[in-house]
């Protein structure tokens, strides 16, 4: 009798037939041709081996779940698409442009809140504060401790010397007074925009690498 005709050969091969259904099929028919082979050499070397035998023989040869495993993985690189790096390039590239004008515009906002404050309605000052603040607390750009740092040195402290001024003067700010105030509210903010804009593009540089 034909190795291949031996009822746990036969049960064997449909099994790992029926599993490696995913295989191209030139690939499946050349693995099953594989095991054809190689069952069939090693049993005609056995001479005429009983069940146990068989049984043991197909065991060292894996179960067909684990070869079609195996078959699939060694396959995979050729089957699977491609494409998709260059289609997430554009998207990624947009993504990058809109944070950076982002980044721009929270500087922005946080470095003219406190002189604007000063040189025409404290309104604008809220205005442009409370929309600096929110841009800067929902970025991933900046770490908590660069967000308190920046918006102490733009926000808080330059509008510290504007509130008082304003309290205590009542409009009888001299223009030496005046030019000390501006002064204050615009060098700090530039500091902490500065500290800000360096944060920035560090975190892009090592996103980008």
């Amino acid at each position: 009798m034909n190795a291949l005709d031996h009822a746990l050969v036969r049960a064997y091969l449909t099994e790992v037939e029926r599993a490696t259904s995913a295989l191209e099929p030139a690939r499946r028919q050349e693995l099953l041709a594989d095991l054809r082979e190689h069952v069939e050499s090693r049993i005609a070397d056995a001479g005429a081996p009983d069940d146990a035998t068989v049984r043991g023989m197909l065991a060292d040869l894996g179960t067909p779940a684990a070869i079609a495993a195996s078959a699939l993985a060694e396959s995979a690189p050729a089957t699977a698409p491609s494409p998709a790096p260059d289609t997430a390039g554009p998207t990624a590239d947009s993504d990058s442009g809109s944070d950076a004008v982002r980044t721009k515009l929270t500087i922005l906002l946080l470095l003219c809140a406190a002189p604007l404050g000063l040189l025409w309605h404290p309104f604008a000052t809220v205005a442009a504060g409370g929309a600096g603040l929110y841009l800067l607390s929902t970025s991933t750009r900046w770490t908590t401790r660069q967000k308190v740092t920046g918006t102490t040195l733009t926000l808080l402290i330059p509008l510290l010397p504007v509130l008082v001024g304003l309290l205590l003067a009542a409009g009888r700010i001299g223009p030496t007074e005046l030019l000390l105030l501006m002064l204050f509210s615009l060098v700090l903010p530039v500091l902490g925009a500065r500290l800000l804009w360096q944060a920035a593009r560090g975190a892009r540089t090592a996103a980008g690498a």
